[in-house]
């Protein structure tokens, strides 16, 4: 998911949202919110696009094909008119980086996913699906992937992409050089670490990977350590877009005049103003009917909703404190608001490794003596959802309570007592303005006599810090990159998951984690994540918090603009009738 603040959506691409600000149209997976669409206003789609991909049992040993994935039927947008400028509002700061191996926070992820692709993407089920491949084949022992390019899919300058750019593509994600050395921070440690090769390749003990192979121009293979269920779903994350070799070589801010493999092409990048992309017809699978796509971000994108009331924009990202006006009886917005659960959850992370908070009957009574469902009921008035548990509401069609210890002053008092004695050592929670840490600091130090700093970081000092796995607390929202119990509970407490950033380790966890991985019975693998979920509650390193919600408000000549669980992912298939 990621670490940031925006509206877009994150879809490939986990990431740590820091903090409810502004809502930013791009969910800005790391975001917070994210686009939304509710189930009384659907979200309309051009007739007869709905695309499903067709997943064929194949026949043959370990060697042969188990199951086929053909694209679905190329689709055009019904009835477009008039002219196919859509505008929206980023963030304030804007993305961090356009380089598909590096993007860490949703709005980076939402702009990236515009101009880059990869050999998979998720659909508006959030099935992987396949993109620049037109045909995967995955071997009846779920090792092996092959996938078969477009023939005609090319980048924005024209040239064809080949399996060798996937390949080039890949290993560079790979490649420790890209984070000074230091191959274990990479996004593709989370992502692509089920390749087999990878682990070296981070290491700096290979120069390329030796799971990946070139069959010809058109055809590559891709050979996994061992069976994984979500693989494709991970590989549609960032890390997994193919970039033009000639292009990427070229220095270190290559990415701000990409030569892409997405629907579209960045056309204008004006710092603190906007963003401008333009259609790339050669994105074979469904090139897009937009021709342009104005991203107002910096000073811009400070007023998102005044904005488009005024007509300025067509899509707006809506503050919670926003909600109630627009979904009042009398607003004549209301049926231009859209809201979406969201795959994103608050938490406040406790660093068992760093005192005081090393003390498991401290970090227990910090757990106990705080109203955690206040936060969701009275701080942001119901509207973001409590949650009993790490994972969100309806991942995998399900939820997910765990048994979370119940609000009880008096036994944290006791825990407190029994832990420190009559010392009282100050507890310091990193934030970069999320509400929880301040309300934490007034409860803790008023009915737990415990002094609490908060400390209130810019996003860049944040991150920094947290990358040090030295905070000994921290706000933080995680938006999934992809719908799996994975990318809450591995990316956040694997660990040598790139993304602890409290240093977490328990080796049932990783047991139960590792055992999932590859577990093809539903049942079975959900009962693994609950069992994990409640190992991880247990040690108390965690107050969960709540689950967001996206609100969002989007004109209704605008089309085909599909909202899930992770925000908007493309835009491929939005059309407009003016």
């Amino acid at each position: 998911m990621r670490r940031q603040a925006m509206p877009y959506g994150a879809g490939g691409d986990g990431r740590w949202i820091v903090a409810l600000v502004l809502a930013a149209f791009l969910l800005a997976g790391c975001r917070v919110p994210l686009l939304g669409g509710d189930e009384a206003t659907p979200t309309v789609r051009p007739p007869g696009s709905e695309r499903t991909i067709t997943a064929t049992p194949g026949t043959g040993g370990g060697g042969g094909v188990g199951t086929v994935l053909e694209a679905p039927p190329r689709v055009t947008a019904a009835d477009p008119s008039g002219e196919q400028t859509l505008t929206i509002t980023g963030s304030p700061e804007g993305p961090a980086t356009l380089d598909p191996a590096l993007v860490r926070d949703t709005e980076s992820a939402f702009v990236t996913r515009q101009i880059f692709r990869g050999l998979v993407r998720l659909d508006e089920r959030l099935q992987p699906v396949p993109d620049l491949a037109r045909r995967i084949e995955i071997s009846p022992d779920g090792l092996t992937y092959t996938f078969y390019l477009w023939e005609d899919i090319t980048f924005a300058n024209g040239r064809r992409i080949t399996a060798e750019d996937v390949r080039y593509s890949l290993e560079r994600a790979t490649d420790p050089a890209l984070a000074g050395g230091r191959g274990e921070t990479l996004p593709a440690g989370t992502y692509l670490a089920d390749i087999a090769g990878v682990a070296d390749r981070l290491a700096g003990r290979a120069d390329s990977l030796r799971g990946v192979e070139v069959l010809d121009q058109g055809t590559v293979r891709i050979t996994l350590e061992h069976p994984t269920t979500n693989f494709l779903l991970k590989l549609a994350a960032t890390p997994g877009y193919v970039v033009d070799r000639e292009n990427a070589r070229n220095d270190n801010d290559w990415w701000k005049r990409p030569n892409g493999s997405g629907p579209f092409k960045l056309a204008e990048w004006r710092e603190q103003e906007r963003i401008v992309l333009e259609a790339h017809p050669g994105y074979t699978p469904n090139p897009p009917t937009l021709e342009t796509v104005v991203i107002l971000i910096g000073t811009e994108a400070l007023q998102p909703v005044a904005m488009y009331e005024r007509g300025d924009v067509d899509v707006a990202s809506v503050s919670l404190y926003e909600v109630d006006r627009l979904q009042a009886p009398n607003s004549p917005l209301r049926e231009e608001l859209h809201v979406q659960p969201l795959f994103a959850v608050s938490y406040v992370l406790f660093n068992p490794n760093v005192p005081p908070l090393d003390n498991p009957d401290l970090r227990r009574a910090l757990l106990q003596g705080f109203d955690r469902h206040k936060i969701a009921t009275v701080t942001y008035d119901g509207h973001v959802t409590p949650v009993d548990g790490i994972l969100p509401p309806g991942l995998l069609g399900r939820d997910w309570p765990a048994d979370v210890p119940a609000y009880d002053p008096e036994s944290a008092r006791a825990l407190l007592d029994h832990a420190l004695g009559s010392e009282r050592p100050t507890v310091s929670i990193y934030t970069t303005g999320a509400q929880a840490p301040v309300a934490m600091k007034q409860v803790y130090e008023r009915d737990l006599g415990l002094p609490v700093e908060v400390l209130q970081l810019d996003f860049v000092d944040y991150i920094a810090e947290l990358g040090t796995r030295q905070v000994p607390a921290t706000s933080l929202t995680w938006v999934a990159d992809y719908p799996d119990p994975d990318t809450f509970l591995r990316a956040l407490f694997y660990s040598t998951s790139p993304d602890n950033a409290i240093g977490y380790r328990n080796p049932e966890v990783d047991r139960l984690l590792d055992e999932a991985r590859g577990e093809a019975d539903p049942a079975r693998r959900a009962a693994l994540y609950e069992q994990a979920q409640q190992t991880i509650i247990d040690d108390a390193v965690v107050v969960p918090l709540y689950a967001e919600e996206s609100y969002t408000l989007i004109k209704p000549y605008v089309h085909g603009m599909t909202i899930t669980p992770l925000g908007i992912l493309g835009l491929e298939t939005v059309w407009m009738t003016l």
